[in-house]
């Protein structure tokens, strides 16, 4: 009798240890497929298969959205965010990029009557004057801040000597990026049939710019 109580109790005992190995199996493979679906298939990556609110038009009111949490890398909303649009005064994030890449914020620069006959009179200026001479800094607020087109000029002619060698640089780094989708052809966001970017592009560019402080500071004020 004494035996056959210990053969059953050995019995329930590889039991209730198989039940235990099985549950782990089970949590373990449902945590795996979870973690597959978020980062594999999901949301962690500017380029992911799948955000977490969907890509059903939930926003009303924009022709493209692209909604992107940093600190987690976490694609939150996306809608329409490969289509091309004008990018306006956006140009600028690209602009101030290119320009803390390339210049010594502390330089100070001349602004040139040549330069300055390059902007239309209709154009948002900061009211620079020829022969006024200000720092990389003090230009760039000028820029982001009330997206002075004189100053963005005047930046990119300090930096690369003409504003098409400027361009060709903001192109530059655009590829870098992976912008597949974005031409630049002039500094300020002027209106050309051919300056086009996307809502994801443009994530792109931010994210890059924000990785400098000084552009934190600029873009936050």
């Amino acid at each position: 009798f004494e035996e056959l109580f210990m053969m059953k109790k050995r019995l329930c005992l590889l039991f209730i240890c198989l039940v235990m190995l099985l549950s782990l199996v089970l949590f373990a493979s449902a945590d795996e497929t979870q973690t597959d679906l978020s980062v594999t298939n999901g949301c962690h990556s500017i380029d992911a298969a799948n955000c977490l609110w969907g890509n059903e038009r939930i926003i009303k009111n924009a022709h493209s959205v692209f909604v992107y949490e940093l600190n987690s890398d976490t694609l939150l909303y996306s809608w329409n965010a490969d289509s091309t649009y004008y990018p306006a005064s956006l140009v600028k994030i690209m602009t101030a990029l290119v320009v803390i890449e390339n210049a010594d914020l502390a330089d100070m620069v001349t602004v040139t009557e040549a330069t300055l006959s390059t902007i239309p009179t209709s154009a948002v200026s900061a009211d620079l004057q020829a022969g006024e001479r200000m720092s990389v800094r003090d230009l760039l607020y000028c820029m982001m801040v009330t997206s002075s087109n004189d100053a963005a000029v005047v930046l990119a002619e300090h930096v690369a000597d003409s504003q098409d060698a400027f361009v060709a640089m903001m192109n530059a780094k655009a590829e870098a990026l992976g912008c597949k989708s974005t031409a630049f052809y002039n500094v300020t966001g002027f209106h050309h049939s051919n300056q086009v970017t996307t809502a994801k592009d443009m994530t792109r560019i931010l994210m890059a710019a924000l990785k400098y402080e000084e552009f934190k500071t600029i873009f936050e004020t």
